[in-house]
């Protein structure tokens, strides 16, 4: 009769140790996906992105102005001038908080796009950012020191 109970007790002890391990190695890590952006002004500046996010099957990212983001986990955009030299360096989104207040993001993970409105970069005076509506008219602004806003290009 013990015989029969330690060989229950030990076949229970094996399948729930195999249950744990299996159970463990089927848990797999989130997956960081970063995706790199840069499209070019009329007149050549360039504007690079490069963000991250863990959930590889969303239809749309959508984030807005400061505060604990819902999908990114960062965001840095900078800006070129024509003669490739970099003139704006920004990190909208760090780890998983949007720093600006006027910050908007529509990305599309499937056609790898950006979508609808956008406003990324700088904010404040001396700063320049880009804003607009995919499909429509992208600007490339500055904000003066007095703090007035200057097209200085366009995305088309």
């Amino acid at each position: 009769m013990m015989s029969s109970y330690q060989n229950l007790v030990l076949r229970l002890g094996a399948s729930l140790a195999m249950i744990i391990f299996f159970s463990l190695c089927c848990i797999y890590p989130a997956v960081a996906i970063t995706q790199n952006l840069e499209m070019s002004s009329t007149r050549g500046y360039t504007i690079k992105t490069t963000f991250s996010y863990d959930e590889p099957n969303l239809i749309t990212i959508s984030e807005h102005g400061t505060g604990t983001t819902n999908v990114l986990k960062n965001l840095t955009v900078s800006f070129y001038a024509p003669s490739g030299a970099m003139i704006a360096n920004y990190n909208n989104i760090i780890d998983g908080t949007g720093q600006n207040n006027y910050f908007e993001f529509n990305y599309d993970p499937a056609t790898q796009q950006l979508l609808g409105k956008i406003d990324f970069g700088g904010e404040s005076a001396g700063e320049m950012y880009l804003k607009g509506e995919v499909g429509q008219e992208l600007s490339l602004i500055e904000v003066e020191a007095s703090g007035k806003e200057k097209v200085v290009d366009r995305i088309e």
